[in-house]
C-alpha cells in the first residue's frame, strides 16, 4: 500500500493499460461503454460532496475507483481510434492510386519498403478521396533509389492484406503491422508508379531525419568500413539500416544486443556530458534554472535526432524529471517516473504496449531499479576498480533477470556470456558515445577532429572484434522456447520472489517455490507431449516445398531448401522440443512411405503426359515447387486420399486441382490458403 501511494502515476497507468489490453482481445458494446461512463462520472461527482460527510474516510476510494473506471475507457477509446485511423478497404483490386510517402523508404534486397498514406483512387475516369496507411515495396532501381519522405506517388498495384502466421509458431505479419497502425501491403513494379510532387510539410519528425541525416555525412567523412559505420550509427543516433544481418547476429548471441538500441545507457551517458558541460558553464545557483533548461532542451534535441523510438522518449523523460528534481532539490521517486514516461507513450500511441522494444525496455530499466541494489549489497568491495567492476556486475544480472522471461519468449534464446559480453561492450560503448560527441562537435575544424576519429576507428575495431570473438565461442547462445502461459509463471515467479524478499514471509515462498515447480511440470508435459508424436507437417512457402515427417523427438524434412526450412520450422521444432532434422533435398519426386502411408511428393514434370490402366495408390498426394500439370492428366495417374496443393502454387491452378478433386470425391487441402497442413497419425483415419 505504501508503494501506491508514493507512486501516483503507477495507479492511473494500471486503468489505462487495462483498457488498452481490453480493446485488443475482447469487444466491449456502446451499451457497456456508456453504462462504465456513467458510474465513473457519477463517481467522480459525487465524491466531492462524500469527502465533507462524516463517512468522508470510509468512502474515500469512490473518487479514485471513478477515476480508474474512466481512464480504463480512455485505453479502451485511444485504441478504437488508432485502430479506426488505419482502415483500408480497397483489397484485392488492381487500380490506379495516389499516396505519400509518410517516412524515408527502408532499403531491402530487391525492393524498397515505403510507409505510405493512400490519399486517391483512380475510379470512373476520376480521383476518389481516401485517408488510409498502407506499406508499399516499390521494386529496387536507381530511381526509386532517390525516393525520400514527402514524395508523392501515382502507382498501379494491387493490395493485399497482410498474411498471418501460416505455419505453426510462425511470425504473425498481420498482427506485427497492425500494431504499427498497418492493414494493408502491395507490391509496386518497375515502371508502375511516377513522381508527381513533393510535399515539403514541417515536422518535428522531418527535422529529426534531416537533422540525423547530416550527422550520418559527417560520420561518412571517417571513411569507416561498413560493419563498423553501422555500429556507429546504431550506437549514437539509433539508426539501424546500416546493420549487416551478421553484425546483428554478433551483438544478439554475444548478449550486446541492447547498446545497439538506443535508451537508458545512452541517454544516461549524455545527461553525465551535459551536466559535466553546463555546471562549468552555469555555475552560480541563481543560474540553476536556466542549466535544467538547457539540459532537458538538449535531451529532446538528441532524442528528436534517434527518430523518437519509445526507448529514448522514457529515457529522456525520465531523466527530464530527474533533472528537474535535481533543480528543485527534491529525490525523484524512480517508479513514479517510469509510469509517468510509460502513461505519456501509451496515450500517444496504445499499440506501442505491444512492441517488443518497449516491453523489453521498460523490463529492463524496472529490473536495474529493483535488483540492482540487492545484488550489489551481496558482496562488499573496497577496491576502486573492483568496485566499478561488481557494479556492473550488479547492473548486468539485474537487467538480464528482468528481461529474460521475454527475451526467450520473443527470441527463444539466451547469450550465456553476457555478463564476459557487458564487461568489454558497456564500457567501449560509454567511450565511443564520449568520443562520438567530441567528434560532431569539433568536426567544422578538420584539423582537431583527427584525434578523436582517429579514437573512435580504433574503438568500434575493438568493440566488433571483441564481440565477433565472443559469438564465436562454444555454446554462446542457449535455445529454450516459452508458451505465453510459461512466460506468465516466469514473470509470477520473479513478482512473488521479489514480494518476500521485501516482506520475508514464508507464505510467499512457498508459492514461488509451486509456480516454478508447475512451470518445470510444464516442460516435461511438453516432452511428453512429443514422446507421443507422430506427425506430417506441410510447411507454407511461396517458393520453395517442405515437407515434415516427425516421430517423437526425432524428424525428417525433405525440401528444396535447408535454409528456408530452418527458418519456417525452428519455432515449432523448439516448441516441441524436437531435435535438429535430417534433411533430405527433393532434386525429383519422391515416394515415401510413414507410419504406413504412401506419400508422394510431386515437385517436378514426373508425370507429364503419362498414363496408365491402374492408378497409382496413394495416401496423400503433396504437389510443390510450382507445377502446373495439367490436373486431369495428374489425377488418373495417382489415386489419392487427400490432395495437398502447397503455397508455391498458382491461384488458378489450386482452382482447377479443386474441381477435378470435388468430381473424383477426393479431399482437398490449399496452403495458400489454409495455412500449414498437419496430419496426427495418432488420430482415428476416417
Amino acid at each position: 500500500m505504501d508503494f501506491l501511494q508514493r507512486t501516483p502515476f503507477f495507479r492511473l497507468l494500471v486503468p489505462l493499460v487495462s483498457g488498452i489490453v481490453t480493446f485488443q482481445y475482447l469487444e466491449l458494446f456502446s451499451l457497456m461503454r456508456l453504462i462504465i461512463l456513467i458510474i465513473a462520472v457519477l463517481l467522480i461527482f459525487v465524491s466531492p460532496f462524500v469527502m465533507q460527510s462524516r463517512h468522508a474516510y470510509r468512502l474515500r476510494w469512490l473518487f479514485g475507483v471513478g477515476v480508474a473506471m474512466f481512464l480504463f475507457l480512455m485505453g479502451y477509446y485511444i485504441s478504437e481510434r488508432k485502430q479506426q485511423q488505419a482502415t483500408f478497404n480497397q483489397f484485392n483490386e488492381q487500380a490506379f492510386f495516389v499516396g505519400s510517402l509518410l517516412e524515408s523508404p527502408a532499403e531491402k534486397t530487391n525492393s524498397l519498403a515505403c510507409k505510405m498514406m493512400v490519399e486517391e483512387k483512380y475510379v470512373s475516369a476520376q480521383f476518389v478521396k481516401m485517408t488510409s496507411p498502407a506499406l508499399i515495396y516499390i521494386a529496387k532501381d536507381s530511381i526509386s533509389l532517390c525516393l525520400k519522405k514527402g514524395d508523392v506517388l501515382l502507382f498501379r498495384t494491387t493490395f493485399q492484406r497482410p498474411s498471418p502466421a501460416m505455419n505453426p509458431k510462425g511470425f504473425d505479419y498481420a498482427d506485427y503491422l497492425s500494431n504499427k497502425g498497418i492493414k494493408a501491403t502491395a507490391y509496386v513494379k518497375t515502371g508502375e508508379w511516377k513522381l508527381i510532387a513533393h510535399q515539403e510539410v514541417f515536422s518535428f519528425a522531418s527535422l529529426a531525419e534531416r537533422s540525423r541525416n547530416n550527422l550520418l555525412q559527417i560520420y561518412e567523412t571517417l571513411h569507416l568500413p561498413e560493419d563498423q559505420y553501422a555500429v556507429l550509427a546504431a550506437l549514437t543516433i539509433g539508426y539501424k539500416n546500416a546493420l549487416d544481418p551478421d553484425v546483428q547476429e554478433d551483438f544478439s548471441h554475444s548478449g550486446a544486443m541492447h547498446i545497439l538500441s538506443v535508451s537508458g545507457l545512452h541517454v544516461g551517458v549524455i545527461y553525465l556530458i551535459l551536466q559535466t558541460v553546463f555546471s562549468f558553464v552555469f555555475r552560480k545557483s541563481k543560474w540553476k534554472f536556466i542549466n535544467t533548461v538547457f539540459i532537458i532542451c538538449s535531451l529532446w534535441i538528441y532524442a528528436f535526432i534517434t527518430g523518437l523510438p519509445p526507448s529514448v522518449v522514457r529515457a529522456a523523460t525520465m531523466f527530464s524529471l530527474v533533472a528537474v528534481g535535481v533543480a528543485i532539490e527534491r529525490r525523484s521517486q524512480i517508479y513514479n517516473t517510469i509510469s509517468v514516461s510509460a502513461f505519456v507513450i501509451l496515450l500517444y500511441d496504445p499499440n506501442l504496449l505491444f512492441d517488443v522494444g518497449f516491453q523489453l525496455s521498460y523490463c529492463a530499466v524496472i529490473g536495474i531499479v529493483y535488483f540492482q541494489p540487492k545484488i550489489g549489497t551481496l558482496l562488499y568491495v573496497k577496491q576502486k576498480w573492483l568496485k566499478w567492476l561488481w557494479d556492473l556486475t550488479a547492473v548486468s544480472l539485474a537487467a538480464q533477470i528482468a528481461t529474460f522471461p521475454l527475451a526467450l519468449y520473443y527470441f527463444h534464446q539466451f547469450p550465456n556470456y553476457f555478463l564476459f559480453s557487458n564487461y568489454i561492450a558497456i564500457p567501449l560503448s560509454t567511450f565511443i558515445i564520449y568520443l562520438a560527441v567530441v567528434f560532431l562537435v569539433f568536426s567544422p575544424i578538420p584539423w582537431l577532429v583527427f584525434i578523436p576519429g582517429y579514437l573512435l576507428k580504433k574503438m568500434l575495431f575493438l568493440l566488433n572484434a571483441s564481440v565477433g570473438f565472443i559469438h564465436d565461442l562454444p555454446h554462446a547462445v542457449s535455445i529454450c522456447y516459452l508458451s505465453f502461459f510459461q512466460l506468465f509463471l516466469l514473470f509470477a515467479v520473479l513478482g512473488l520472489f521479489s514480494f518476500y524478499l521485501e516482506n520475508k514471509k514464508y507464505g510467499s515462498l512457498m508459492v514461488t517455490l509451486c509456480f516454478l515447480l508447475i512451470f518445470v511440470l510444464s516442460h516435461v508435459f511438453v516432452h511428453y507431449q512429443t514422446l507421443q508424436l507422430n506427425q506430417l507437417v506441410v510447411y507454407a512457402d511461396r517458393k520453395h516445398t517442405h515437407v515434415n515427417f516427425i516421430t517423437q523427438h526425432h524428424q525428417r524434412v525433405f525440401t528444396t531448401d535447408t535454409i528456408a526450412a530452418s527458418l519456417l520450422a525452428s519455432n515449432y521444432w523448439k516448441s516441441r522440443k524436437i531435435h535438429d532434422p535430417e534433411f533430405k533435398i527433393l532434386h525429383s519426386s519422391c515416394f515415401y512411405t510413414f507410419k504406413g502411408k504412401k506419400i508422394l511428393i510431386l515437385t517436378d514434370h514426373l508425370l507429364h503426359r503419362k498414363t496408365t490402366n491402374k492408378p497409382i495408390e496413394a495416401d496423400f498426394l503433396i504437389i510443390g515447387n510450382g507445377l502446373k500439370p495439367r490436373a486431369g492428366e495428374l489425377l488418373s495417374c495417382v489415386s489419392p486420399q487427400i490432395c495437398i496443393a502447397d503455397q508455391s502454387i498458382a491461384a488458378w491452378y489450386v482452382d482447377q486441382l479443386r474441381e477435378i478433386c470435388q468430381e473424383k470425391a477426393i479431399s482437398f487441402y490449399s496452403i495458400a490458403e489454409q495455412g500449414a497442413y498437419l496430419y496426427d497419425f495418432k488420430q482415428v483415419d476416417p
